[in-house]
């Protein structure tokens, strides 16, 4: 690491603080291009010295962005080297032999070098993308849109990642092998916009709806997702109302066990009870007609009545 900290410092540091073929326009004083570009060049230098690669990348870019001179490529692709971003390292490796015009014969060769290197440290992987236009991302960061054909990727353990709106997102892991070559294929799935919904109920011939529309049996459903009232009925039973909340790839249950009204609730109850009033009423008016017409004389142990007797 310490050849590549000292590369980084005599390569680029004379490029970044070049003046500019133009001078700045009169005005209040600000930083101009190259004092811009300087800034971010020495805080890469820094924080790659410190370890920090990530930052570095950014600030590196930053400096390039300011002052695209081709010697910070160099740079760019041992920053990527050190964060095993092998294929952005090899890409800007060769950007930079083709962009710089003079160079050295012994940093073309130590460039050269380094991209023969790294790419003996990579597999060449097939992914087999569906559906076309999906995003894929290595390790959480985009490599590219279906189809895609071959990419190189470092030996490791790694994580691909597929999404598209309107699909199921699926990630694999994947285990690379330098030099061995493999074949890797996502098929993503639509999104389900339904879900299913099985009702058991007892009595059999309840009869059942959805939002208000008669299910006919069997009561295995595909509703839309979202919230929907099943109803169940069955004459002699209490109506059962409930909300369901269909899922999508989701298959609910539903077992209904309907109610019968209490007892005083229900119509045969007083049936049998009005014609017991009626019997009984009958009675009571069959004994009041009968005390009405009978004879008021009274019976008793005395001997018949006689004329002239008790007079």
């Amino acid at each position: 690491m310490q050849g590549f900290r000292i590369a980084l410092v005599a390569l680029v540091l004379a490029a970044v603080v070049a003046p500019a073929s133009a001078a700045p326009p009169p005005g209040p004083p600000e930083a101009s291009p190259t004092d811009v570009g300087k800034r971010h060049f020495q805080q890469a230098i820094a924080l790659y010295n410190d370890g920090n690669f990530s930052a570095a990348l950014a600030e590196f870019q930053a400096a390039y962005g300011v002052r695209p001179v081709p010697s910070i490529l160099y740079n760019i692709g041992l920053t990527y080297k050190a964060l095993f971003l092998y294929n952005d390292a090899i890409r800007t490796l060769e950007q930079y032999l083709v962009d710089e015009k003079a160079i050295p014969a012994e940093r073309r060769a130590e460039a050269n070098q380094l991209i023969v290197e790294m790419r003996s440290l990579l597999a060449d992987v097939t992914l087999t993308i569906s559906p076309d236009g999906a995003e894929v991302k290595l390790d959480n960061r985009i490599i590219g849109t279906a189809p895609m054909q071959k990419y190189a990727i470092a030996a490791g353990r790694h994580v691909l990642e597929v999404t598209r709106d309107g699909y199921v997102s699926r990630s694999k892991e994947l285990m690379v092998t330098a030099g061995v070559p493999l074949t890797i294929a996502v098929d993503l799935h639509v999104v389900p916009k339904t879900g299913r919904v099985r009702v058991v109920v007892e009595p059999t011939s309840a009869t059942v709806r959805f939002d208000g529309r008669l299910v006919k049996p069997p009561l295995d459903l595909e509703l839309p997702l979202g919230g929907h009232t099943l109803e169940a009925s069955s004459k002699g039973y209490i109506t059962h109302r409930e909300e369901v909340s269909v899922a999508a790839e989701q298959t609910r249950e539903i077992s209904l066990h309907l109610d019968r009204p209490p007892l005083y609730k229900r119509a045969s109850f007083w049936v049998p009870l009005a014609v017991s009033v009626v019997v009984v009423a009958g009675i009571a008016t069959g004994l009041a007609v009968g005390l009405t017409n009978r004879d008021d004389r009274l019976n008793g142990t005395l001997p018949p009545y006689r004329a002239g007797i008790g007079q």
